[in-house]
C-alpha cells in the first residue's frame, strides 16, 4: 500500500478509543460490552461524513462559497497537521468531506439557470409552445381498471424533455431545463434525441397539500425536472428533425423495446409486463392494480430491478463460466463485464448502481486474492451514488436498499462467524450421522439461516417502511424466502429467451415457458398470501422520535456491545422489543388535558374531504372524493388521517350522490378500520353506477350502512355533537328525489339532498354544507340556521351557489372553499367577506393547502399546511369593537354544545328500510 495512503488510515485511530472506557466498565459487564476496538473502516466514516453534510444541505439552505471555503480551509489544515503527526488531523479530514458534499449538494438540489422554463410556470396550466429535443422516447403510461379510481382516464404516454427554446410572442428566446411530457393518446413514433416543437399546457407539479402526502414538486427537484407540459395528441407534436445517427441512448432503448417484444411474444399477455419489469426494469405495461398484493405484502421489490437481480445474474454467469472450465481470473472479468453492460442497459438506478459496484469490487478482490469488507464496499458505492447525485439521499428507495444490503452483509457475516467456531464434539457427533442425515441437516441449517437474515432485514426496515408507506408485512418473513427460487428461475428462463430469439425461436419458446410459469407461481403466491388475515396491516406508522431512536438505538448497540452478543440474534431480538415496548406505552399514556375538537378540511382540488377528531379521539370523515381520478382522493385523505395518527373512522358520512365526494372511499375501505357508514336516503335508491359499486363495496366490507335527515344526530362523543340539518326527513323512508324517480317527474338533484352537519363543540359550530344549492339551498337559509364560527362553502364555493343570505345568516368568522382558481376565487373571496357585513367580516381560505381549525371555549384558531408545515392564520379584525362577546354581531346568540334541534342517535334510520 502506498505511504500516504498508509498515513490516511492511520488518522482515523481515533475512532478505536472505545477500549480503554470499556476497560473501566465493572467485571460484571464486561461479557456484554466491547473491549476490543472498533475494526477499521475508514470508508465508512467517510461516507457517514458526506451523507451528513449533504443531509444538512438538503435540509437547509447554506451559501455555496461558504461551503467550498469551509472544505478548503478544513483541507488545508488537515494537511498541515497530517505532516506533524497530529491526533487531530482525522476530524479535520471528515470536516472537509462534510463541507465538499454540503456545496455539491447546495449546487444540485437549489442552484438552476436563470432561463430555466420552470420559472415562468405555477400551478396553474398555461398554453405555451416551446422546442426541445426528446432524451427517452415515449412509453404509455399503465392506467388503474378501477373506475372509481381513474380507471376511465383517456390512455397517456411519457416522456421526457431537453428544452432549447420557448415563444414569447412572435418570437423565440432561449430556455432550458427539462420537461415531463405527458401525451394524450397512444405513444408517437419518436425515437431518443429528436428535436420537436410542443404545444401544450405548462405547469409545475404541485407541492404536498396535505400533510404526510407525497411532494411531487420535491421529487421533480431531485430529478431536476421542473415543469410538466400536458399535449393533446399528436397534433401537438411536431417533429423538426431526426438524428442522423442513433444515439447510445436511442440504441439502449431499441434495445428494450425489443426485448419487451420478445418476451410479448414468448409469454402469456399477463405475465410479460412483470417480465419485462423483473428483467429489463420496465414498469410501463403493469397495471396499478396488479402490483398492489406485492405492496401489500412486502415483495414489490421483485418488480423492479434490485440488488437480489444483480446478485443472481452474477452468480449464474460465474457457475456457466465455471461450468464451461473457464479460468477464474477469466470468469471474474467477464462476470464483471457483463453486470456492466447489464446496469446500462435496464438503466443506472441506485439499487442496480450500488449492487454493480459490490460485484465489481467481489470480482476485484477475487481477482487480487483478498477477500473485501462487505461494508467498506457498500460505502464506496454510497460515496459514489452521492458524487454523482446528492438528492438521491432523499429518496426512500435508496434508503431502503443500502439499509436492507447494509443489513444483509452483517446478517450474513455475523452467521459465517457463528459457523467458524469449532466444536469437536459436534464434528464427531455429525460425523456418526448418515450421509442423508447429513444433507438434510445441512439444508435445514441453510434454510434457518435465510429465514434469519430475511427477519433482520424486516426488522430493520419495517419502520421506516411503516412511517412512509403506512404498510406492514408480517407473511413477507416467510414469503420472500419462498418466492426467491421461482424469481431466480424466472429470471434464468427470461434471459434464455432474450439470448437465444435471434438464433433459435424452439429454445426461446422454451425460456419464455419457464419464466412463464415460475412468474405464474411468484403470481398465484402472492395473490393467496395477500388474502391471508394478518398478512398485511395498513397502519398510520411511528412517530419521528421512535423511527429515529429505533435506529440510533441500533448503531449504539453494534458499536459498543462485545461481538459474541452481537452475533446472537436474541440480542437484537430483545432490543426490538424493548423498544416496541416504549412506543406503545408511549401511545397508551391518557390525556391529561382535554384535547379541543380538531378538524382538517383536506386540500382535494375540486373535491371535499374533512376529518374531524374529538376530544375522546374519536374520528369522523365527512366526504373523500374529488374531480377526476379517484385514487388521488384516496392518497389525499388517508395522508391527512395517518398525519393525526388515526387508523380508525368511527363514521364515514358520504353527503350525497356525486362521484367528487366519494370516489376516495374504495381506498378508506381497505386502509382503516370504518364504524358505520352514513348516507342520505337519496343516496341509496340512486342508480349511478358509482353509487352502486360503492354501496357494494361497503356491503362487502360487512360495515353498518344508515340513512340520516334533518333532525338526527350521529353518534360521536359526550362533549361533541354531530347534527343533521338537512334534507328533512321524507315521509315513509322515501325522499322527494326517488318519489319523482317513481313517478317519471324532475324532483331534486343530488346537490340538493346534500346532508348538511353541524359539528358543535364547547360553545362553537362547524357547518359542513357539502353542495347544497338550488331552492334546497334557499330553504335552509330561510329556516334561519343558528350561527356558526366555519362554514365550509357549500358545492366548493362555487359561484353558481354563492348566494350572501347564507354567510349573512350563519356569520361565520372562518369561510373554507376549494376548487375555485384565479379570478373566480377574488369574487367568491370578496362575495363572502361581505356577506358577514362590515362589522365582522370572515376570513376566506382557498384549500391550496389543507386547512386546519381547532375549536375551544376561548376561540376557533385556523392553520394552513403550507411550505410543508403548518402556518397559522388569524380571523379578520373586527372593525366595530362593541360587539358583545356572546353575541354574532348581528343580534343572534351563539350556539352552545347543549343546544340544537336533534334527536337522539336511535333516530338513524338502517339502509335497508329505504
Amino acid at each position: 500500500m502506498p505511504p500516504h495512503v498508509v498515513g490516511i488510515a492511520k488518522h482515523f485511530e481515533w475512532l478505536r478509543a472505545w477500549a480503554p472506557i470499556a476497560a473501566a466498565l465493572p467485571s460484571s459487564l464486561h461479557g456484554w460490552w466491547r473491549r476490543e476496538p472498533l475494526p477499521s473502516r475508514p470508508l465508512i466514516v467517510v461516507a457517514v461524513a458526506l451523507a451528513l453534510g449533504t443531509a444538512i444541505a438538503l435540509a437547509r439552505p447554506l451559501p455555496a462559497p461558504w461551503c467550498w471555503s469551509g472544505a478548503v480551509v478544513s483541507l488545508l489544515a488537515w494537511w498541515a497537521l497530517a505532516r506533524r503527526g497530529h491526533a487531530a488531523c482525522g476530524p479535520l479530514l471528515l470536516m472537509a468531506v462534510a463541507f465538499t458534499g454540503a456545496a455539491w449538494a447546495t449546487a444540485r438540489w437549489r442552484l438552476f439557470p436563470v432561463d430555466e422554463l420552470a420559472w415562468t410556470l405555477d400551478e396553474r396550466p398555461r398554453p405555451l409552445v416551446v422546442e426541445g429535443r426528446l432524451l427517452e422516447a415515449p412509453r404509455r403510461r399503465s392506467r388503474p381498471s378501477d373506475p372509481l379510481r381513474g380507471g376511465s382516464l383517456p390512455e397517456t404516454s411519457e416522456s421526457l424533455l431537453e428544452v432549447k427554446g420557448v415563444r414569447d410572442g412572435e418570437m423565440w428566446r432561449p430556455a432550458s431545463g427539462r420537461a415531463t411530457l405527458l401525451i394524450d393518446g397512444a405513444p408517437p413514433p419518436l425515437s431518443v434525441g429528436s428535436d420537436v416543437r410542443v404545444w401544450g399546457r405548462g405547469l409545475r407539479p404541485p407541492r404536498a397539500g396535505n400533510p404526510g402526502e407525497f411532494d411531487q414538486r420535491a421529487r421533480a427537484r431531485q430529478e431536476r425536472t421542473l415543469a410538466v407540459i400536458r399535449v393533446a395528441g399528436l397534433d401537438g407534436l411536431e417533429c423538426l428533425r431526426t438524428p442522423a445517427w442513433p444515439s447510445i441512448a436511442d440504441c439502449l432503448d431499441q434495445l428494450r423495446c425489443r426485448g419487451e417484444a420478445t418476451l410479448a411474444a414468448h409469454l402469456s399477455a399477463a405475465r410479460a409486463p412483470l417480465a419485462a419489469a423483473l428483467i429489463l426494469g420496465t414498469r410501463d405495461g403493469l397495471a396499478g392494480d396488479a402490483t398492489e398484493p406485492f405492496m401489500l405484502t412486502g415483495t414489490v421489490h421483485i418488480l423492479s430491478i434490485s440488488g437480489l437481480h444483480v446478485a443472481l445474474l452474477a452468480g449464474g454467469l460465474f457457475v456457466v463460466a465455471r461450468l464451461a472450465s473457464v479460468p477464474r481470473g477469466p470468469a471474474l472479468v467477464a462476470v464483471a463485464v457483463a453486470i456492466g453492460l447489464y446496469m446500462v442497459v435496464v438503466g443506472a438506478q441506485t439499487p442496480v448502481v450500488r449492487a454493480t459496484l459490490l460485484v465489481w469490487l467481489t470480482c476485484l478482490g477475487g481477482a487480487v486474492g483478498r477477500r473485501s469488507s462487505g461494508l467498506n464496499a457498500l460505502a464506496a458505492a454510497a460515496i459514489l451514488v452521492l458524487a454523482c447525485h446528492p438528492p438521491e439521499l432523499l429518496r426512500i428507495g435508496s434508503q431502503l436498499s443500502f439499509l436492507s444490503t447494509a443489513v444483509l452483509v452483517g446478517a450474513a457475516s455475523a452467521r459465517a462467524t457463528v459457523r467458524r467456531v469449532d466444536d469437536p464434539i459436534a464434528r464427531l457427533i455429525d460425523r456418526a450421522r448418515s450421509p442423508v442425515m447429513r444433507w438434510i441437516r445441512q439444508r435445514g441449517a441453510d434454510l434457518a439461516d435465510i429465514m434469519l437474515v430475511g427477519a433482520a432485514v424486516w426488522l430493520a426496515t419495517a419502520p421506516i417502511v411503516a412511517a412512509m408507506f403506512h404498510v406492514v408485512s408480517p407473511v413477507g418473513l416467510l414469503l420472500n424466502p419462498l418466492i426467491a427460487p421461482f424469481v431466480g428461475l424466472a429470471m434464468v428462463g427470461g434471459f434464455v429467451c432474450l439470448l437465444a430469439a435471434p438464433v433459435s425461436g424452439i429454445l426461446a419458446a422454451v425460456g419464455g415457458g419457464v419464466c412463464d410459469g415460475a412468474l405464474a407461481c411468484v403470481d398465484m403466491i402472492v395473490a393467496q398470501a395477500a388474502r391471508l388475515p394478518g398478512a398485511y396491516a395498513w397502519v398510520a406508522g411511528p412517530p419521528a422520535w421512535w423511527t429515529f431512536g429505533w435506529y440510533a438505538g441500533f448503531v449504539a448497540i453494534l458499536l459498543v456491545m462485545a461481538q459474541p452478543r452481537l452475533v446472537r440474534p436474541f440480542t437484537w431480538g430483545m432490543a426490538a422489543v424493548a423498544w416496541a415496548a416504549v412506543g406503545l406505552m408511549a401511545m397508551a399514556v391518557p390525556r391529561w388535558a382535554a384535547a379541543p375538537v380538531e378538524a382538517v378540511v383536506a386540500a382535494m382540488g375540486h373535491g371535499c374531504g374533512i376529518v374531524v377528531r374529538g376530544p375522546e379521539g374519536r374520528c369522523l370523515v365527512y366526504d373523500a372524493g374529488r374531480l377526476g381520478a379517484g385514487v388521488a382522493a384516496g392518497r389525499g385523505i388517508s395522508a391527512v388521517l395517518w398525519s393525526m395518527g388515526v387508523s380508525r373512522i368511527d363514521t364515514l358520512v358520504i353527503s350525497h350522490a356525486d362521484t367528487d365526494h366519494f370516489n376516495g372511499v374504495p381506498d378508506l375501505l381497505e386502509r382503516f378500520t370504518i364504524g358505520r357508514v352514513v348516507v342520505p336516503g337519496a343516496f341509496i335508491v340512486s342508480s349511478a353506477p358509482a353509487v352502486v359499486e360503492v354501496l357494494g363495496r361497503i356491503g362487502a366490507a360487512g360495515i353498518p350502512l344508515t340513512t340520516a335527515a334533518a333532525g338526527d344526530e350521529i353518534p360521536f362523543e359526550r362533549s361533541c355533537r354531530v347534527c343533521v340539518l338537512h334534507p328533512a326527513p321524507a315521509a315513509g323512508r322515501q325522499d322527494g328525489a326517488s318519489r319523482s324517480r317513481a313517478e317519471g317527474t324532475v324532483g331534486p338533484s343530488d346537490n340538493e339532498t346534500s346532508l348538511v352537519v353541524a359539528v358543535e363543540s364547547a360553545g362553537r359550530r362547524i357547518l359542513l354544507a357539502g353542495d347544497l344549492e338550488g331552492a334546497a339551498l334557499d330553504r335552509f337559509v330561510a329556516a334561519e340556521p343558528a350561527a356558526c364560527d366555519v362554514l365550509v362553502a357549500p358545492h366548493h364555493g362555487s359561484p353558481a351557489s354563492l348566494p350572501p343570505t347564507l354567510a349573512a345568516a350563519t356569520t361565520p368568522e372562518y369561510v373554507i372553499v376549494s376548487g375555485v382558481e384565479g379570478p373566480r376565487w377574488d369574487e367568491v373571496r370578496r362575495a363572502y367577506e361581505a356577506a358577514s357585513g362590515p362589522q365582522r367580516p370572515a376570513r376566506v381560505l382557498r384549500t391550496s393547502g389543507a386547512v386546519r381549525l381547532r375549536l375551544t371555549a376561548d376561540s376557533a384558531e385556523a392553520s394552513q399546511f403550507q411550505d410543508g408545515q403548518w402556518q397559522r392564520v388569524g380571523p379578520m379584525p373586527e372593525v366595530a369593537r362593541g360587539v358583545p362577546a356572546e353575541s354574532d354581531g348581528n343580534g343572534k346568540e351563539r350556539i352552545n354544545a347543549s343546544s340544537g334541534d336533534c334527536r337522539d342517535s336511535s333516530s338513524l334510520r338502517p339502509a335497508g328500510g329505504g
